[in-house]
């Protein structure tokens, strides 16, 4: 009896199959295309610095951290703003990184990446932040925003070797 029910419910599901309609093929939705932002690991390391308040125009991460708030500026840095009065809060600082995507803290260390690198700032002072340590290929090369392409003449193995990926820009 088991066997019957099996061989009808095969049947059944088979016969079921033949009833689907044909479907036109999709047209492919075009893979995005990106370049990497590159920059000399010398200047990278010579680029980061305590700058006058900038303005916000491409801002990723918040954090914060009484009574500041530090915003990131997606592959730039991190502004600083002074929250006392929510009503009013007051830009203090950027702290120019290029390659930040984030930034985490503890006590008064601000950890941030600079493209692979790791960087610890002392912010027990935030306008007047200073750059403790830095370590190198601390963590993997900046990952492209969303699933793309890149050019072969961008891929790692074209690029010139002292380059760092900063940052990325859809073609």
């Amino acid at each position: 009896m088991h066997k019957l029910y099996s061989c009808l419910l095969g049947g059944t599901l088979l016969l079921s199959l033949t009833a689907c309609p044909i479907v036109e093929p999709i047209d492919r939705i075009p893979v995005p295309v990106y370049k990497p932002l590159l920059m000399p690991r010398t200047q990278l390391e010579q680029a980061v610095a305590v700058l006058p308040p900038q303005e916000m125009h491409n801002t990723g991460k918040i954090y914060l951290r009484d009574p500041y708030i530090l915003i990131n500026e997606r592959y730039e840095g991190v502004h600083i703003i002074n929250n006392q009065n929510p009503a009013s809060p007051q830009p203090v600082a950027f702290l120019r990184i290029p390659g930040n995507v984030d930034v985490a803290m503890k006590g008064n260390m601000l950890y941030a990446d600079s493209g692979p690198d790791l960087l610890t700032f002392d912010v027990s002072n935030m306008q007047a932040a200073r750059l403790l340590n830095r370590v190198r290929d601390a963590v993997p090369e900046l990952p492209m925003p969303e699933t793309g392409d890149v050019p072969t003449e961008y891929q790692l193995a074209n690029r010139p070797a002292d380059a760092v990926v900063v940052g990325w820009q859809k073609l």
